[in-house]
């Protein structure tokens, strides 16, 4: 069985979030947007204080949501989570990003040097 932890923080936290309600299409909708934020964030289309305000915004809106299903949970607490959440599926995000950055400049650096070799035998 896969670890869904190890591959979306987003979704494992809205999975124990969400846990014993039927609201399954809000917790995707979240799902996307928090993705959403984290790959703004990753990009550094806006700030970590946008990003704080943001889903703080939204922690209000799903703590009641979850309340009137009885899963109580603070505003405050559940933004803090999914901040916590959002920030490393950014960090992930950027990690990937550099490593593909890098592979595209090792295969142009290898490109290069195999033009030069070519160019070196004329």
């Amino acid at each position: 069985m896969v670890d869904v932890s190890q591959i979306d923080p987003i979704l494992t936290k809205l999975n124990e979030c969400y846990s014993g309600t039927p609201l399954q299409r809000e917790k995707l909708e979240l799902w996307s947007l928090l993705r959403d934020i984290a790959a703004s964030l990753a990009r550094g289309d806006v700030t970590e204080l946008e990003v704080r305000a943001l889903v703080a915004e939204l922690a209000e809106g799903v703590a009641g949501q979850l309340a009137a299903h009885g899963k109580a949970l603070s505003p405050e607490r559940l933004a803090d989570e999914l901040l916590g959440a959002v920030k490393d599926a950014a960090a992930r995000a950027a990690a990937v990003r550099a490593a593909a950055v890098r592979e595209r400049l090792r295969r142009a650096g290898e490109k290069a040097r195999e033009k030069r070799e070519r160019l070196s035998v004329l």
